[in-house]
């Protein structure tokens, strides 16, 4: 990188570090009701590598500085409470945010829940439910990831290109042709190592629970028959398992339209998150509400400037009074893009 490049890089990263803080100011005192849900899977003792891994980690040192950044600057609620908490939400009130993490993995005891705690923020876990079979099973992802790590061929299942281009082709075959991929690749890549699956007993520690289907097809894809299976299978039983009703759901790989969502309210789901990067406000479906997803190698300040980002766009039926700090947080914003 030319020394011109680094001081515009440098300039760029000072200027969001000072915008963040007064697009935040400008955003508080106006009347706009609006609120967040963060999203992330796996939280480790370093940061994943974006370029080679299908889910890189977030560590667990840069996730408790994420979570130190809401607690002092948003009102964080349950994501049970999140809707609620937007439509009370007046001018000088800070914006409410959800925490959320989706999948079965381990981490989410080990690394997560102790980040959690320490700071005291709440969170909601969508999970599958494999921890609740004879012998349970990672990810046809996780599996993957591991035979490409120990440079094992696997284009005959998941063609060529970077393991991201296999990743999106295992993705889009249809639900029976992808379990007998997964099964050769666990064959390829061997026995998880210990702490990769998420436990029974650990599951049980974690505090609030929905659930992201046991099979986590692509719900899109799927026929209205396969789509009802999917919203169904393993849902009672994980509810009998935490000792209360599973009525949030996580769709799978963030996909959802209007009739998965209809599917899903049909179910007898109340919530539904997806992996749209944008604010709930009170006119949004319940069943439909956005998520963003910090970056593995994302410092605090990108993270915050990308929170003020979300809660400046335009929203319906915005108070005239606030028009005027509307326009000036999103001019300001587009500029620093």
């Amino acid at each position: 990188m030319s020394i011109s490049a680094t001081v515009r890089n440098a300039a760029k990263a000072g200027a969001k570090s000072v915008a963040w803080r007064a697009l935040l100011l400008l955003l508080l005192v106006s009347n706009r009701r609006a609120g967040l849900i963060l999203v992330y899977h796996d939280i480790a003792d370093r940061d994943g590598d974006p370029a080679r891994e299908l889910v890189p980690a977030v560590s667990q040192q840069r996730f408790i500085r994420q979570l130190k950044h809401l607690r002092r600057c948003y009102r964080l609620v349950p994501l049970a409470e999140l809707q609620s908490a937007v439509a009370a939400r007046r001018r000088g009130r800070r914006f409410p945010v959800a925490v959320t993490f989706d999948d079965d993995l381990d981490h989410h005891y080990t690394q997560a829940l102790p980040a959690l705690q320490k700071v005291g923020v709440p969170a909601t876990f969508f999970l599958c439910g494999s921890f609740l079979d004879p012998a349970p099973t990672d990810f046809w992802w996780q599996r993957l990831q591991r035979a490409v790590d120990a440079g094992a061929d696997v284009t005959h299942l998941a063609g060529n290109g970077t393991i991201h281009d296999q990743g999106h082709a295992i993705a889009k075959l249809r639900p029976e042709r992808r379990d007998e991929v997964a099964s050769e690749l666990g064959d390829i890549s061997g026995t998880p190592p210990p702490g990769v699956v998420l436990t029974s007993a650990h599951a049980l520690e974690l505090p609030q629970i929905g659930f992201h289907t046991i099979r986590h097809d692509t719900l899109t894809r799927l026929d209205d028959d396969l789509l009802t299976q999917a919203l169904t299978e393993g849902r009672v039983r994980l509810a009998a398992f935490v000792g209360q009703p599973v009525d949030m759901i996580a769709y799978p790989h963030g996909r959802s339209d209007r009739r998965v969502e209809a599917a899903a309210r049909e179910c007898g789901f109340a919530i539904g998150v997806t992996g749209r990067p944008e604010a709930v406000r009170p006119g949004t479906d319940p069943l439909a509400m956005g998520r963003y997803e910090p970056t593995g190698h994302a410092p605090t300040r990108d993270v915050a400037f990308d929170l003020v980002r979300l809660l400046s766009r335009p929203l319906h039926q915005e108070n005239p009074e606030d028009e005027t700090s509307r326009d000036v947080v999103h001019n300001v914003v587009m500029a620093l893009r």
